[in-house]
């Protein structure tokens, strides 16, 4: 019996030591499973907003984005900090996936008729979290002090979710609402947590140090939503039974939309950490979420942009598309303040910054214009390259100027 304990440990282990966290390990293919699921629900949420362009449902897009963002962040986190590869975290991993599935198939009307549904899917993920998270301290007493409060209040934001399902709307979503702003400002709120304790202040500062696979995550989920740019560029020229010159033109621009997105951020920020101290991390964190939504609004712009080609472009698509990007584009200028500085590219990334600041600005101004679709996007194509332009023609100056003075 000894001997098949043993056995069972080994494959049952428990949570990883904090303190056993390693900075340069690569991302496993079960995160990037795990990361899948997300796009499903990601889409729901997408193609909801493309069928409904207007001030409510935009609204609601962005709600529903921030919970599901949420629920990402934390089991991301987990895995990261406390992930092993053994059967117990494949077994936890895929119970989330279980719950995310769910919220997907209720994420389409979540805040109409499915909202029950919806609610209690994200409930149950909450669950599973708040047990994971639970167990770090159970096997780490060092731990206890810093997860048991994060603990306490998960387990209130998901009752607050179980609750809500014995209400009536609007009274329901008013208690969403109360509980996800609970929760994305729970890791700057003090509850409870003893920071006069070196072992606490030890285990805090090992909790907010990025790690190469952090990283690497979320430049995986800004994939996730840059993909669906390009699957709302080929569902509206799919759904044109008369292809001609001109809806072609209109599904290149959007994928030129797509390119530059994905050109910016991964040029500007991937592979780059954090600065060190305990406030950067967080910052650089919840620096993506208005990226990422961004980055979601603008599919659904697009989708309807290449639906109406034949005909003028309604207001509500314009506005929800140069309002999309240049959300993208202050999110990666912020994101770029919250990096490491790099002496030798600093300035270039500076100019770039800059850049993004004013690109952004001229993309909304072409919301007033009176441009067609075409002349629309181009413009905001060359808008969104500029900032690569620029911070490129630095660098290379830069390096122009070194070489001079090396001779």
């Amino acid at each position: 019996m000894s001997i098949v304990f043993r056995n069972f440990r080994k494959w049952w282990q428990p949570p990883r030591n904090i303190k056993d966290r390693t900075q340069h390990r690569q991302v496993t293919f079960l995160e990037l499973f795990y990361d899948l699921i997300y796009v499903v629900l990601i889409a729901e949420l997408t193609h909801a907003l493309a069928e409904h362009v207007d001030l409510e449902h935009i609204a609601n897009f962005a709600f529903l984005f921030v919970i599901v963002w949420w629920a990402w962040l934390n089991g991301t986190l987990y895995h990261d900090i406390h992930g092993n590869n053994d059967i117990r975290t494949r077994v936890f991993t895929f119970l989330q996936m279980f719950t995310v599935a769910a919220m997907a198939v209720f994420a389409h009307d979540a805040l109409g008729d499915t909202s029950i549904g919806f609610a209690l899917s994200y409930a149950a993920f909450q669950v599973i979290l708040t047990y994971l998270w639970w167990r770090t301290g159970v096997h780490d007493p060092n731990h206890r002090p810093l997860s048991s409060p994060y603990v306490l209040a998960f387990i209130f934001t998901t009752l607050i979710f179980v609750l809500s399902t014995f209400v009536d709307p609007p009274l329901r979503f008013y208690l969403w609402i109360g509980a996800t702003l609970f929760s994305v400002l729970l890791p700057f709120l003090p509850i409870g947590l003893d920071r006069g304790n070196p072992d606490v202040q030890a285990q805090m500062e090992l909790s907010r140090t990025p790690t190469a696979s952090l990283v690497e995550r979320f430049g995986l989920l800004t994939i996730i939503v840059l993909g669906e740019v390009i699957v709302g560029v080929v569902q509206g020229v799919a759904g044109h039974h008369d292809l001609n010159l001109e809806i072609g033109a209109i599904g290149a621009i959007g994928m030129l939309v797509a390119i530059g997105l994905w050109w910016l951020y991964f040029d500007f920020i991937s592979h780059r950490l954090p600065r060190k101290g305990s406030t950067w991390l967080p910052i650089w964190m919840y620096a993506h979420l208005p990226v990422t939504i961004g980055v979601a609004a603008t599919g659904a712009a697009v989708i309807n942009v290449i639906e109406h080609a034949d005909q003028p472009l309604p207001i509500e698509v314009r506005w929800l598309l140069v309002v999309s990007i240049a959300i993208v584009l202050l999110g990666i200028a912020l994101l770029i303040q919250t990096l490491e500085n790099q002496e030798h590219f600093q300035k270039s990334y500076h100019k770039g910054q800059i850049a993004m600041i004013v690109a952004s600005l001229l993309i909304v101004a072409l919301g007033f214009s009176y441009l067609q679709t075409i002349p629309l996007l181009l413009a905001i194509v060359v808008l969104m390259l500029s900032p690569i332009f620029f911070g490129l023609m630095y660098w290379i100056r830069e390096l122009e100027t070194s070489e001079t003075t090396i001779t």
